[in-house]
């Protein structure tokens, strides 16, 4: 990036080009680039722009709050929307409650947040109109599937278009620029930061209601029935959506708990992750012929490599290695033998009883899972060799994002046809 900016250094807009193609790297390279232009006037500006510090401030105290009331109404809208849909059995008798909230559940909370996204980044109409139109495809494909009693395909379809919308969700976040890479990991922080705040608003939430229940029945008022159908419904719903604005409205970068759990989880997960392994060995227990077995190996495989690919994205953009990256690296290669073990296993299964279509899913999921671990950890280890930026790694996590998508949408749209819905 450096040699760039020295060429454009004359052009405030070339600058800004550069600047929107990639921010992180252009405000690493800019130092550099202004010691070998310090007569560059753009340059200088660009640098106290990006750098300025105030140091005649008594303190780091951050920016006040910056949301407004349409924030605050986009939210409540969307929440009231959102638990309204989700109370559709209550209002239908018509309405089966298992089968609408199996098929339905994910995509009405994955969709409030995409409209929250298409609102607060402006997307153009023929974006919004494309990610709408998805959506409602989406929800139509899952409500026309048969109703087959325990049908395998069926499950898979429920189960795999929630992550198709997933990755709906994220060119909204984006304002539709799929092809931004910064975005994509953006993206992916942002999902961790979902997590922890989406987790955070619903134990207060439980501890909210543990008290109201708890006072209205020292007055002998039984209310545990409609706070359970409205107020926890409702409640629940808009936990992530609260969540959403709280981080892109309020807490941003100054107070992200994700980095700090990324530090604590990962050498906590590739303790347990050994353990388990060393266990398995000596109690001598085989994903080969137990199927529940199977099933918790692959669970596990999924949990690592969300940790995995977590961590790296809150690592920051140290220019050299240290001791999580060793970490990660470690957790990289000890969740590739398990996956190994896992595709071994699944292959077993497959020669000795047959294609299923569970089978088939979950080894086309620990084929492209293992695909995604191997070029991480390929890398990462050029990266902690000093054989390539770090910025290497990241892009190909984020550009091997669209592979899942692919294989969510073939699992949940061409198994059930190729199975006959079985």
């Amino acid at each position: 990036m450096k040699d760039p900016i020295v060429q454009a250094s004359d052009s405030p807009h070339e600058l800004e080009v550069l600047y929107r193609s990639n921010r992180k790297e252009f405000t690493r390279a800019l130092p550099a680039a202004l010691a070998q232009c310090p007569d560059s006037t753009v340059l200088q500006a660009w640098h106290e722009r990006l750098f300025f510090s105030d140091s005649a401030a008594p303190d780091d105290t951050p920016p006040p709050a910056r949301w407004q009331s349409g924030d605050i109404a986009l939210t409540v809208i969307l929440s009231l929307v959102a638990g309204t849909l989700m109370k559709l059995p209550h209002f239908l008798s018509a309405l089966d409650g298992g089968r609408f909230y199996a098929r339905n559940l994910a995509s009405i909370v994955i969709g409030a947040l995409i409209l929250f996204f298409c609102v607060q980044k402006s997307c153009r109409d023929k974006t919004l109109t494309t990610i709408l139109t998805i959506l409602a495809a989406a929800l139509i494909y899952l409500n026309w599937l048969p109703g087959t009693p325990n049908s395998d395909t069926v499950f898979l379809a429920c189960l795999h278009l929630p992550f198709a919308l997933w990755s709906l969700l994220g060119i909204a976040f984006v304002g539709g620029k799929w092809r931004d890479l910064q975005g994509r990991m953006d993206y992916l922080r942002y999902n961790g930061e979902l997590l922890i705040y989406t987790t955070l608003i619903l134990i207060g939430g439980m501890v909210l209601t543990g008290l109201t229940l708890g006072l209205f029945g020292l007055i002998h008022l039984q209310i545990e029935e409609w706070y359970g159908k409205n107020v926890a419904v409702y409640g629940s719903v808009a936990a992530p959506i609260v969540a959403t604005l709280l981080i892109t409205r309020i807490v941003g970068t100054r107070f992200r708990m994700a980095p700090l759990l990324a530090k604590v989880f990962t050498p906590l997960f590739m303790t347990m992750v050994l353990a388990y392994l060393i266990a398995m060995a000596i109690q001598r227990s085989s994903p080969y012929d137990d199927r529940n077995f199977l099933v918790a190996f692959n669970c596990l495989l999924m949990a690592v490599l969300g940790i995995c690919v977590f961590s790296i994205s809150e690592r920051g953009h140290r220019p050299s290695a240290g001791a999580l990256d060793l970490m990660n690296l470690a957790l990289v290669s000890v969740t590739l033998v398990i996956d190994l073990v896992a595709l071994s296993a699944i292959v077993y299964r497959l020669s000795s009883y047959g294609f299923t279509p569970n089978r088939v899913a979950v080894l086309g999921a620990n084929l492209l899972i293992f695909g995604h671990l191997a070029g991480i950890a390929h890398h990462y280890l050029r990266f902690i060799r000093n054989r390539a930026p770090f910025a290497v790694l990241e892009n190909w996590i984020v550009r091997y994002l669209p592979a899942y998508t692919a294989w969510s949408v073939v699992a949940a749209v061409a198994l059930p046809l190729l199975f006959k819905f079985a």
